[in-house]
């Protein structure tokens, strides 16, 4: 399996769950929202792994 070169989280935030890719080397964040439950945090992560997001993405491409 191929590492994606970016880690991830989710962690409570006010009113949902905060979600967030960040890049290994650098810790810039890829991307980052919020959603309303844990579950559809942890599906927006995994679609994001999915769709390729690294520093050289497009944003759009994991919305």
């Amino acid at each position: 399996m191929t590492e994606t070169g970016c880690n991830w989280s989710i962690t409570a935030a006010d009113g949902g769950w905060a979600w967030r890719l960040t890049d290994r080397e650098s810790g810039q964040i890829l991307i980052a929202d919020v959603a309303p439950t844990r579950a559809l945090a942890a599906a927006l992560v995994v679609r994001a792994i999915a769709r390729g997001m690294t520093t050289g993405a497009a944003r759009s491409l994991a919305a």
